[in-house]
């Protein structure tokens, strides 16, 4: 693999980590009813995580004199932008889940460069964290997905 692949693929983890759905409800301000507050604590918390994982993704990218190109967030986001955090949050589980799978196979392509591997895997291991705390504050009573 050559090193402008090597770049893309971080790139692409830098998007998947950077431009999640979380980090896109950080500056939709959906509506919150009350008592929604542990669903807006665990999507503040996925953002610092996922924030400052991109920011050690990005600095890799940097040290290795490589462009930082993290992309625009999905213009599907836009669908959920005035809705419910209780909405949002099903569509944050969905997405999540495209996510790990989204990690999954840049971690294939990622065998040849152990230190790219690793943050990679980090990131997967992170999503899949995510994924139960997205899951855990489901409101009793609903659908997850």
């Amino acid at each position: 693999m050559s090193q402008l692949s090597l770049y893309h693929l971080l790139n692409q983890l830098l998007g998947v980590v950077g431009k999640s759905f979380p980090q896109y409800i950080r500056y939709s301000r959906p509506y919150l009813p009350p008592g929604s507050e542990a669903i807006s604590e665990t999507i503040e918390a996925i953002v610092h995580d996922q924030d400052v994982l991109a920011e050690r993704i990005g600095q890799l990218l940097i040290d290795a004199e490589a462009p930082l190109r993290s992309g625009e967030f999905p213009m599907e986001y836009t669908d959920t932008h005035d809705l419910s955090i209780d909405y949002q949050l099903k569509a944050a589980i969905g997405y999540q889940e495209q996510d790990i799978d989204s990690i999954r196979g840049l971690i294939e392509q990622l065998q040849s460069y152990p230190e790219a591997k690793a943050l990679a895997e980090e990131a997967l291991g992170m999503a899949k964290g995510h994924l139960e705390s997205l899951q855990e504050v489901v409101p009793a009573g609903s659908s997850a997905t």
